[in-house]
């Protein structure tokens, strides 16, 4: 038969063979914890990198800029000092076509108004010929009848007073009058007389209005 304090050995001896490896087992690190530090890492990287270019006066704007556009798939969302100024460039010459296009506009429209001016004038000169043309065949007319008129002034000047009043009695008074005109007031009286005194009144008046 076995004794208590063996059996009691026993157990405390196994008790500390099951709690001895929990304690030596290790926690491994976690993905989120590699990506701290590596972060970290990489922004004291990039801090020192700042520190050392500013040191050495160089552009850590256009170094930043020029070192993005030469990564691959990054060319395009950051911009270097030289495409900005292309960049400018370019806009610059088309606010400068832009200016050219609205003065080449307005000049065509000052070019259309003198001409549609010109074309104003010329055709008021040509209404002033019309006119002067139309004038000058009256006045051309106007002479061939009053030479007209003196001619048969002449006629009836030598006619007999009566068959002169006859005649004169069956033409148009707008005929009658300038004949009157021409002759001479003796003549004129004469063959007046020789008309009825209605005819010869009519006459008269309108010798006396002209």
């Amino acid at each position: 038969m076995k004794s208590p304090s063996v059996s009691i050995q026993k157990v405390g001896a196994g008790e500390k063979m099951a709690t001895n490896p929990m304690k030596t087992k290790e926690k491994k690190p976690g993905l989120f914890q590699w990506l701290i530090v590596i972060v970290v890492s990489l922004l004291f990287a990039v801090i020192v990198t700042f520190v050392i270019l500013f040191a050495m006066d160089v552009n850590v704007a256009k170094f930043t800029k020029d070192t993005v556009n030469k990564i691959p798939f990054m060319e395009d969302t950051v911009t270097t000092d030289q495409e900005e100024l292309h960049q400018n460039q370019l806009s610059a010459k088309d606010d400068t076509i832009t200016q050219l296009e609205e003065q080449m506009e307005g000049l065509e429209a000052e070019v259309q108004t003198k001409t549609d001016t010109i074309e104003e004038l010329e055709a008021t000169v040509s209404s002033l010929n019309e006119q002067l043309s139309q004038t000058s065949d009256e006045n051309e007319t106007e002479d061939n009848d009053n030479q007209a008129f003196q001619e048969m002034s002449v006629t009836f000047e030598e006619m007999k007073s009566k068959n002169a009043a006859d005649i004169l009695a069956n033409m148009e008074q707008a005929t009658v009058i300038p004949i009157l005109e021409q002759l001479d007031a003796e003549v004129r009286a004469e063959i007046l007389s020789e008309m009825e005194a209605e005819t010869a009144a009519a006459y008269s008046a309108e010798l006396l209005a002209q």
